[in-house]
């Protein structure tokens, strides 16, 4: 089926100051947040939470290893490669950039237990054993930081849900991260 992408000009009226906001943060509107437009209480609740988790304690490399962890449990190919952009630019290292994008451990310790925690919410669809939060803990993660890695993954429910039913093009600037799940886990 297709979703339309909506612009400023051609979007309901409720999502057009949403879609001027999202031009003024990418420098562009992104096709998710067009296609978002047709339920203007879906964007904007979705660039509500996004600037909550944006206050949440834990760092922007933090922030994206439960966002790419999430996209890569998700199979989403549109956010798996506009994460791994922001990624990028953010300062994530090429290594860890590549080892969430093909589901291979993290070099750093403490990045690891995110994401695996991120991966065991996911996966388990929050019914994690009490070790799996001890060892989150243990690592040097806060209860409340259980609770953001929450937060996360509820905004990357409705990103990637949303790209899988509306099959959302991938936009220009994501292009040189173009994903695809790897069949087989290196």
């Amino acid at each position: 089926m297709d979703f339309p992408i909506y612009t400023i000009d051609t979007a309901p009226e409720a999502s057009k100051a949403a879609l001027a906001q999202a031009k003024a943060t990418f420098g562009f509107i992104p096709n998710l947040e067009g296609i978002f437009a047709q339920a203007p209480s879906l964007l904007k609740g979705s660039m509500a939470l996004w600037d909550l988790f944006e206050a949440t304690s834990f760092t922007p490399i933090e922030q994206q290893v439960i966002y790419l962890t999430a996209n890569y449990e998700h199979e989403c190919h549109y956010c798996m490669a506009a994460h791994s952009g922001l990624a990028k630019m953010i300062g994530m290292t090429a290594d860890d950039i590549h080892a969430l994008r093909n589901g291979i451990p993290l070099s750093d310790r403490k990045l690891q237990a995110l994401r695996q925690f991120t991966q065991r919410m996911i996966q388990a669809r929050g019914w994690v054993e009490d070790s799996e939060i001890e060892a989150f803990l243990r690592a040097g993660y806060t209860q409340q930081q259980v609770l953001e890695v929450i937060l996360g993954i509820a905004i990357k429910i409705m990103h990637n849900y949303t790209n899988h039913i509306a099959r959302t093009p991938l936009d220009k600037p994501f292009q040189p991260y173009v994903w695809s799940k790897p069949t087989v886990r290196v």
